[in-house]
């Protein structure tokens, strides 16, 4: 009798335990969200704009290759998304002035550029520097992915509207996180649990989610790497003709790009005032060519519609902003110079790019085939992951729904 007490007690000893081990477990918080989970969560709230009515992925959305789809982009006061995005303001705030690039595999910005009297470095401390001195924006006005995740923060016509004055727009931002309380919480997960919310800690949450948005695996990635079926031959072919033609001079590397600034003489675009000098000289950044058959339409103000529309423009060889001339002192529009006194741009201010490529008499087969090649560069297999709701309880994305 005693032995089967002592058997019971211990059975009912072992089904306590286990019991309670069960439900340690179920009570035990969940995981920890990590700081890109926190980017990805930022990046889709309007919490950060001013108006609470625009996030970054209004102008970043992965539907458009993480860009918009329009020549330039509408943000606070305008609903909808990408080229059916509408003003609401009746123009008090203002198209954005360049063409929303695609932030997908701005992790490699920068990678083969080269830097002038410097020796590369190897391994992690490359990769740093590197991502410390990435260019970022058309014009390259910063370096690296947390200084670029705060500048639209601070632009009237991207996220800032007029709801506060530019030098405490971040500090604003960082406000409302500091008193949300699932914000809060999040932010202390992600970093810490004696942290406070901070401007820095907001930027790198942004960066490292950006940084986490890749699409390196196209055709022409896999061809690269040994499948020779990869690629069609047209597509071959036109890997050649892209070369031939020297459009590898400034679209080179892992990007296609060498992050060089350059004068094109691309037509201003009309829904702007004022005609928009880059980084001064008319000079922008040479845009990644990664998915560039998703990312329509083309050039620092969206003025090309098509690929075929930007190999014209090379094959044409000529500026066609009244504000760059060649190196002959001719510049002008093909359409005629009738927008470039009335924008204010003195002829003759800024000169075409030496490194500007002409492609003589580029026959329609050698277009489609480069065309094609340009096409092997797309990897749809990205993160398109929407967030069902974010922590400020406003419309993930912003006002992309339409009226």
């Amino acid at each position: 009798m005693k032995s089967r007490f002592v058997l019971l007690s211990l059975a009912v000893l072992l089904t306590l335990t286990v019991a309670a081990q069960i439900d340690r477990r179920t009570s035990e918080p969940a995981p920890a969200i990590t700081v890109v989970e926190l980017g990805r969560l930022l990046f889709w709230d309007p919490i950060l704009s001013g108006d609470k009515d625009v996030a970054c992925a209004t102008c970043h959305h992965p539907d458009f290759a993480y860009a918009d789809g329009r020549e330039l982009s509408l943000g606070p006061g305008s609903v909808g998304l990408g080229p059916s995005r509408v003003d609401l303001t009746d123009g008090r705030v203002p198209v954005v002035k360049r063409n929303s690039p695609t932030v997908l595999n701005t992790v490699f910005n920068g990678v083969g550029q080269r830097r002038r009297g410097r020796r590369s470095n190897s391994g992690t401390d490359a990769e740093a520097d590197q991502q410390a001195r990435a260019p970022m924006f058309w014009d390259r006005r910063t370096r690296s992915l947390e200084t670029q995740s705060l500048e639209p923060i601070k632009a009237f016509e991207e996220m800032r509207g007029s709801a506060y004055p530019e030098d405490v727009a971040v500090d604003s931002a960082v406000a409302r996180l500091q008193a949300n309380a699932e914000y809060v919480v999040l932010f202390r997960e992600a970093f810490g649990s004696r942290t406070s919310i901070s401007e820095d800690q907001l930027a790198e949450a942004m960066a490292e989610f950006q940084r986490s948005l890749v699409a390196m695996n196209s055709p022409f990635d896999r061809f690269q790497a040994g499948d020779r079926t990869a690629m069609t031959a047209q597509q071959q072919r036109g890997f050649r003709e892209f070369d031939a033609a020297g459009c590898d001079r400034c679209h080179r590397g892992r990007m296609f790009s060498n992050y060089n600034l350059h004068a094109e003489g691309v037509e201003e675009n009309p829904l702007l005032a004022v005609a928009d000098t880059g980084a001064g000289r008319f000079r922008f950044r040479t845009p990644t060519l990664r998915n560039v058959a998703l990312t329509a339409p083309y050039m620092h103000n969206g003025m090309l519609a098509t690929l075929d529309d930007v190999l014209r423009f090379y094959d044409n060889g000529r500026s066609e902003n009244p504000n760059v001339v060649d190196g002959r002192g001719r510049g002008g529009n093909r359409r005629g110079d009738r927008r470039g006194d009335r924008r204010g741009g003195d002829r003759g201010v800024a000169q075409l790019s030496g490194s500007f490529r002409r492609v003589d008499d580029m026959s329609d087969q050698e277009m489609l085939d480069i065309v094609a090649f340009l096409e092997a560069l797309t990897d749809e297999d990205f993160d398109k992951t929407i967030p069902t709701r974010v922590p400020s309880g406003l419309p993930p994305g912003g006002l992309i729904q339409g009226r």
